[in-house]
């Protein structure tokens, strides 16, 4: 395994709790580039046996308070450590900034964030797409869909497909609901998780036809 494969493995095996600027979170799914130096950002790292309180220097009292108490909080519940990483910073550890670059663009300059609600980043160009759109509109390539969670695959996802039938998964939710199950959730026949096609970065643009 690669190391940019796994480390976008341990990304996607964690959890995370968004901070908003009330100071309340919600729960988010890992999406590249979507945090700014105004953010906080709570990582629940399930391999790293973590807490990860991930704030911004230009983070509000408030979501600092809030991602503090939560970090807090989970931590208790959960029996796990809490560790602090302040972005942009001069020395941050190696696996701090797998995530810091992950998650944010240019995380050494202030960013304007975009409403992820609304815009995510096409999987094959990177640019920002409207989601009420089928098609990225710099690019041309159709937007698709998970086949287990049903969310878009977007840019920085891993991503594998069905050797069967070819539909396409996030990666770790495909081994998910093939431990699970044992069998496409798209074609309905039996799979093990050897028959998932992962994608590289070599066959990207070919990888969904």
């Amino acid at each position: 395994m690669s190391r940019m494969f796994s480390n976008l493995f341990r990304i996607n095996l964690a959890e995370y709790y968004l901070i908003d600027d009330i100071g309340l979170n919600k729960r988010i799914t890992p999406r590249p580039k979507i945090l700014f130096d105004s953010d906080a950002l709570v990582i629940v790292s399930n391999l790293d046996q973590k807490i990860y309180n991930f704030t911004g220097i230009n983070a509000s009292e408030k979501k600092q308070t809030a991602a503090a108490k939560l970090a807090k909080d989970l931590g208790a519940r959960l029996g796990l450590s809490v560790e602090p990483i302040t972005y942009p910073a001069e020395d941050i550890p190696p696996e701090h900034l797998q995530f810091i670059e992950y998650f944010t663009d240019d995380f050494y300059l202030p960013k304007t964030p975009v409403d992820t609600s609304n815009f995510y980043r096409c999987y094959f160009c990177e640019q920002i797409v409207d989601r009420r759109l089928k098609a990225c509109s710099s690019c041309g390539k159709e937007i698709i869909d998970c086949f287990v969670c049903n969310f878009p695959i977007l840019y920085g996802d891993m991503v594998g497909k069905c050797s069967l039938c070819g539909a396409a998964a996030h990666l770790v939710h495909f081994y998910e609901w093939l431990k699970a199950l044992g069998m496409c959730s798209n074609c309905n026949e039996k799979l093990h998780p050897e028959g998932i096609i992962p994608i590289i970065e070599d066959n990207k643009e070919t990888f969904f036809e």
